[in-house]
């Protein structure tokens, strides 16, 4: 029916999310014949491809670090057949339309799905760049008789009009997980700040954006090799390892775990380890997911609890926190809490609809915690 060419998955390719993320794809995309592209396999082009795939169809992920609607295949079939329509590509948080981006969870992914079939079948495509496609293999031999050397990112836009936006269907990329600069933490750290830690690091955007608005010195702690490799090309200073074995490493006016402790086993003996490696008056920077979350009690509820590859249930996360016990884990660590706020998330209209019932008999809803999907801390040794 349809063959897959996938193609790499960059720094995250070694990671337990991305592997968790592999297996649910193929869990949703069952296709006869999986193709490989990238570190390991040699690089295909649309004219080399074409060479060996004889499939009628062919799904091309361009981006392997995806959630997929379970409809996803069935819609891009729909639009594919034998005809004017080439290629289809999945709506995603770019082309969302009128149906609000408003999930946190696989849970709340599948229910904007599930609204989305309301929507009609098919819109013009946009020219997005594309994260997932779906071709043709008659359209894919016309365009490359036409382009020999035509990327794989730019077909979809060559076919014009005989391209569509699967409407109904749906995909969510987090290939940005390990970029992210994360600069809404930047307003926390006191101002002098010279010099910062950032445990976790991933390929250095924090530690980037540090040196860029506080003209400081940054360096990275991180686990993954080929991201840290990413921080080092950015002019940081790298430790790959576990941060807890690090040693003989200098003293630091600040040390950043941000979405960071949940992972750790014991995230009490990091945090004293950086008490440790604090300067005089130091702090330790925190950003840390809250399962007290309305998408959390809303799943649970539904009797779901289910690992993703992101997000506040995310596969790598050890430890789960509430504010009451992060309240406690600094204390315990001997720090207090310098600055604090609530990274708010907005309850949609039918869970509020459902607590506004709870309250009514008398039940207690900590209403600032549900709307919280995570907490952003400076704390300071005491």
């Amino acid at each position: 029916m349809f063959d897959v060419l996938l193609f790499d998955g960059g720094t995250l390719r070694l990671s337990e999310e991305f592997a968790l993320g592999q297996r649910e794809l193929r869990r949703r995309i069952r296709a006869d014949r999986w193709w490989h592209a990238g570190p390991g396999n040699r690089p295909i082009s649309p004219a080399h491809f074409l060479k060996f795939c004889h499939a009628d169809r062919v799904l091309i992920i361009l981006d392997p670090a995806v959630l997929v609607a379970d409809n996803l295949i069935d819609e891009l079939l729909v639009l594919t057949p034998d005809g004017q329509v080439a290629c289809a590509l999945p709506a995603d948080p770019r082309t969302a339309g009128a149906v609000a981006v408003d999930y946190a969870s696989r849970p709340g992914f599948d229910r904007h799905v599930a609204r989305r079939t309301r929507l009609p079948a098919a819109a013009p495509y946009a020219g997005q760049s594309p994260w997932l496609y779906m071709i043709t293999l008659e359209a894919l031999r016309q365009v490359v008789a036409g382009d020999a050397v035509i990327s794989w990112e730019r077909i979809p836009e060559s076919l014009g009009s005989r391209t569509l936006l699967a409407q109904r269907t749906f995909i969510h990329s987090w290939s940005n997980y390990q970029q992210n600069t994360r600069a809404e933490m930047l307003d926390l750290l006191p101002a002098g700040t010279s010099s910062l830690l950032d445990v976790g690091g991933g390929e250095g955007g924090f530690a980037a954006a540090f040196v860029e608005h506080f003209g400081g010195q940054a360096t990275v702690a991180e686990l993954n090799p080929a991201a840290g490799e990413r921080a080092k090309a950015r002019g940081l200073t790298v430790h790959c390892g576990p941060f807890e074995q690090l040693q003989h490493i200098a003293s630091f006016d600040c040390i950043a775990f941000l979405d960071v402790l949940e992972h750790l086993a014991d995230p009490l003996a990091a945090l004293c380890k950086a008490h440790s490696l604090l300067k005089p008056g130091g702090h330790v920077l925190l950003a840390v997911p809250n399962v007290g979350h309305w998408s959390v009690v809303q799943d649970l509820l539904q009797g779901e609890f289910d690992y993703q590859p992101v997000g506040i249930l995310c596969v790598g996360h050890l430890r789960f926190f509430t504010r009451r016990g992060l309240e406690k884990l600094i204390e315990d660590a001997g720090f207090q809490v310098a600055r604090w706020r609530d990274s708010p998330s907005p309850l949609p209209g039918n869970f509020l609809s459902f607590l506004d019932q709870a309250t009514a008999f008398q039940q207690t809803v900590d209403f600032q915690s549900l709307a919280t999907d995570s907490f952003h801390a400076l704390i300071k040794a005491r």
